[in-house]
């Protein structure tokens, strides 16, 4: 009984550390440089007619893991798809390590490196451009590509690509919920781009010396990425340079966390200085700080002056999905079965956040990485599935666990309700 307890332990710490090696296996990618530039695979006459045509659209963990994972199934007497994957960026953005390039641990080379890097060694073809329309009748994706300044400007000219099957794992997108002045005056932190910006407006106080006030940043967002970034700021920036403050409108940070993680981050940030305001809501931002309510009080209002507000409040799926023409629910995200397959639509699998799915167990699957790396290996097989046409795998959510990165040694683990780690030790796993 100790033996399979121990085996147990060890398998829970393995699969928490996925995203460490993920990270590392990107980092390793980005090291190795071919001697040969990048080539898109052009088909011709002689690529094969029984061949079909397989387009993911989007490259975020669940697309891109979706394409990898096909490209290495075994397809049998069957002749292998082309697999295109798009995405409007160059490059696979890391979302759970943006907060190390912000503070400067980690290079944007190895948070986010190029698709056609990771994919080199693999037969997917990557196509940069923005999805603008699928058309289910005819199987064909238009996407428009950037200009010659890398810029989207909706022209009409589009490029048009057919499929057989088609993944759409379009993601999500950040929303100000609304918030008056928000999109004006508050830097969000959500893409690459966000990450460097914030960097950038954050190096001069670093280097700042002599007796410059500290920075007053009121940091909108107490979810995964603002617990992490706001702890991990405040180990790279101390309280002379950085006076950090944390809003969040539930009545606890991490909401969807473990207890456990709950009280280690709570703890950690107290511990960093952080000034953390729960149970309340931002009402307006302008150049000068943030207004805010508390919940249940509908007339008074609370000002904090800020130098920078930072927003991390939150996502809403890709307003792509509802102009699409496909099958939404009251959020926008589009309706799945539990083999992923939207519904009414044979050649059309979504996963992700742009996804509602209920798995096989009647389940609501969570908007993560880890539901959506899952998700991927399903959607793939099902994939392969509806080509050859073999039975389809109703997809099962297994909540593996989570890890929370809160400094350079300082961590979270907490897994099942069997493992719980803290500090150093849940760092290095």
């Amino acid at each position: 009984e100790n033996s399979a307890q121990s085996d147990l332990f060890y398998m829970v710490l393995r699969s928490l550390a996925v995203f460490q090696a993920a990270a590392a296996t990107f980092r390793a990618t980005s090291r190795v440089r071919s001697s040969l530039s990048f080539m898109p695979r052009m088909s011709n006459a002689f690529d094969g007619a029984a061949r079909q045509d397989i387009c993911i659209l989007g490259g975020g963990f669940g697309g891109l893991y979706t394409a990898l994972r096909l490209n290495n199934l075994d397809w049998g007497a069957t002749a292998k798809p082309r697999i295109t994957l798009i995405d409007r960026s160059d490059r696979f953005a890391f979302l759970p390590m943006m907060y190390e390039l912000t503070a400067g641990t980690a290079a944007a080379w190895e948070v986010a490196p190029l698709f056609t890097e990771i994919l080199n060694t693999s037969d997917v073809q990557f196509v940069r451009g923005e999805l603008r329309f699928i058309d289910v009748d005819e199987r064909l994706v238009g996407i428009e590509q950037p200009n010659s300044e890398n810029e989207y400007k909706g022209e009409l000219q589009l490029h048009r690509l057919p499929y057989d099957q088609c993944v759409v794992a379009l993601g999500a997108e950040p929303t100000f919920g609304d918030v008056t002045g928000a999109e004006d005056h508050a830097q969000p932190y959500y893409t690459l781009d966000d990450a460097l910006q914030l960097r950038e407006k954050l190096l001069d106080r670093a280097r700042g010396i002599g007796k410059e006030p500290p920075l007053r940043m009121v940091l909108v967002g107490g979810n995964y990425i603002g617990v992490e970034l706001a702890a991990n700021l405040c180990r790279w920036l101390d309280q002379s340079k950085l006076d950090l403050t944390l809003v969040h409108r539930s009545d606890a940070l991490l909401s969807t966390a473990a207890e456990f993680s709950r009280m280690v981050a709570t703890m950690e940030l107290e511990q960093a200085g952080v000034k953390v305001v729960l149970d309340t809501s931002v009402e307006e931002v302008d150049s000068g700080g943030v207004l805010l309510r508390a919940a249940g009080n509908s007339r008074e209002l609370n000002r904090i002056n800020a130098d920078m507000v930072v927003w991390a409040a939150g996502t809403r799926p890709n307003s792509l999905a509802r102009a699409l023409s496909l099958p939404t629910d009251e959020r926008g995200r589009i309706q799945t079965d539990s083999s992923l397959c939207v519904r009414g639509m044979e050649q059309l699998h979504a996963l992700g956040d742009v996804a509602a799915c209920v798995d096989a167990r009647g389940s609501r699957v969570p908007s993560s990485a880890q539901a959506a790396m899952q998700q991927a290996d399903y959607a793939a097989w099902n994939v392969r599935a509806a080509i050859r046409g073999d039975p389809k795998l109703p997809f099962r959510y297994a909540a593996l666990g989570e890890m929370i990165s809160l400094g350079p040694t300082a961590a979270s683990i907490s897994a099942l309700g069997l493992v719980n780690l803290k500090g150093p030790l849940a760092s290095a796993s």
